[in-house]
């Protein structure tokens, strides 16, 4: 949802806004960016992020667990078998299965970033060289509690884990830190088509779009994959944004356009201090 500011304010508003986002508590219901809990299972269902965490809770519920490697990965069996049940490109699981002989955790990137964001949140546990599901997972698993699973997942994400371990290619910790202003700005900015390209130094504050081209190190680099890594496609796989290709790029690419859906509107509020 919109909030009443915008980018006409005058730059007092601006910066008292901004000063909040970049310190608000989003866990806070006083926090000037809310997520809302409220949210059916029909809403959310069709987020990858949310549906593969519940394919992850109800496979390790109903089996009882599964074996730990000893490096703290889910075994080879068990990979075999997410990757089978998991929501995901054709084209990246019959990759997966063409180029490994035996599917390790590490062989499905997508796998192994669910499971540590999964471990991280409290949702399952390494015990006994064994992942279980915790009280807490089991509690989020049920179809009622739709909505609090997705929040407890986007938290996780974006405000408990370092996103740079998550998009390890380029060093920009800015984009963390002030997250919640570039999430203000796409909420303005992606209500209509918007093409990828550019969108970096439309949602980046300056000092952090400077960081951000001080880490390239290509021509052939651009500011949108370092932005489509960090935000855009985690976004994408929440279910917040959807796009249109403009490329064969399997990832979020320049020429790609987005938008925001309509659960973004009904998850994100932003709301000014009065």
């Amino acid at each position: 949802m919109v909030s009443d500011l915008s980018e006409s304010d005058g730059p007092a508003a601006r910066y008292l806004f901004f000063g909040g986002l970049l310190l608000a508590d989003w866990e806070q219901p006083e926090s000037p960016l809310r997520l809302r809990t409220d949210l059916t299972l029909a809403e959310v269902e069709h987020a990858s992020q949310f549906q593969n965490a519940r394919i992850l809770l109800r496979m390790l519920a109903e089996g009882g667990g599964a074996p730990a490697t000893a490096a703290g990965n889910l075994n080879r069996e068990f990979a075999g078998r997410m990757l089978e049940a998991m929501v995901m490109p054709g084209l990246s699981r019959e990759s997966t299965r063409r180029f490994n002989k035996v599917i390790n955790e590490a062989d499905v990137r997508d796998l192994q970033l669910l499971r540590e964001v999964c471990q991280f949140g409290g949702l399952i546990a390494r015990r006994k060289k064994h992942f279980r599901v915790t009280a807490r997972g089991r509690e989020l698993l049920a179809d009622e509690e739709a909505g609090s699973l997705y929040r407890h997942l986007f938290l996780t994400f974006f405000r408990k884990m370092d996103l740079r371990s998550l998009f390890p290619f380029r060093d920009v910790p800015g984009i963390q830190a002030t997250l919640g202003v570039i999430l203000w700005r796409l909420d303005s900015i992606g209500q209509t088509w918007t093409t990828v390209r550019g969108l970096a130094e439309m949602v980046l504050l300056p000092p952090v779009l400077d960081e951000l081209r001080a880490t390239m190190v290509s021509e052939f680099e651009t500011e949108e994959w370092i932005l489509a890594g960090y935000v855009l496609e985690p976004l994408l796989d929440f279910g917040l944004i959807e796009r249109e290709k403009g490329s064969q790029w399997p990832g979020v690419g320049e020429k790609d356009v987005i938008r925001l859906t309509p659960l973004w509107r009904r998850f994100l509020q932003f709301a000014p201090a009065a």
